[in-house]
C-alpha cells in the first residue's frame, strides 16, 4: 500500500508513518500544497497513491481544498464518468469533531472517512481493513 500522509504537525505525520510502514511506503507532506504536488507527480507517473491521510486544517492550502484538487486531477486524468474505485481512498484528519468541516469533506472533497485525533493505531488499521486496503 502507498500512503501520503499530509498534517502540518510533524509528531502526527511521524505517528501515522510509524502505524503505516508496515504496509507499505509512506511520502509526507507538511501542508496542502506539496501534498497536491506529490499526489499529481504519482498519479501521472501510473504509480497513484492507495490511501491519502489528509489534515484538514492546514497553511499554504488546507485539507478540503487540496482534496478537491486531488479529486480534480484525478477526473482529468481517468474522465469525468470514471469509476470511483480507480481513486485514491482518501480519510481527512481532524483534531475536532467538527460536523461542518466533516460535511464539507465528505460531500464537497468527496473523502472516503474521516478520522478524530488522537488517532489510535487500532482505529486506523480497523477503517483500512473496512475499506480492503490491508
Amino acid at each position: 500500500m502507498k500512503t501520503l500522509i499530509a498534517d502540518d504537525e510533524f509528531a502526527n505525520r511521524e505517528l501515522l508513518k510509524h502505524f503505516l510502514r508496515p504496509y507499505g511506503d509512506c511520502f509526507l507532506a507538511e501542508d496542502g500544497a506539496t501534498a497536491v504536488a506529490l499526489f499529481k507527480s504519482h498519479l501521472a507517473s501510473g504509480k497513484p497513491f492507495d490511501l491519502v491521510m489528509m489534515d484538514i486544517m492546514m497553511p499554504n492550502m488546507d485539507g478540503q481544498e487540496a482534496v478537491r484538487e486531488m479529486r480534480r486531477l484525478e477526473k482529468e486524468l481517468y474522465g469525468p464518468s470514471a469509476d470511483s474505485s480507480r481513486f485514491s481512498l482518501i480519510i481527512m484528519q481532524t483534531s475536532l469533531d467538527d460536523p461542518k468541516h466533516l460535511v464539507e469533506s465528505y460531500f464537497k472533497g468527496k473523502c472516503n472517512g474521516y478520522l478524530t485525533k488522537p488517532i489510535t493505531q487500532e482505529v486506523l488499521l480497523d477503517k483500512l481493513q473496512k475499506h480492503n486496503l490491508i
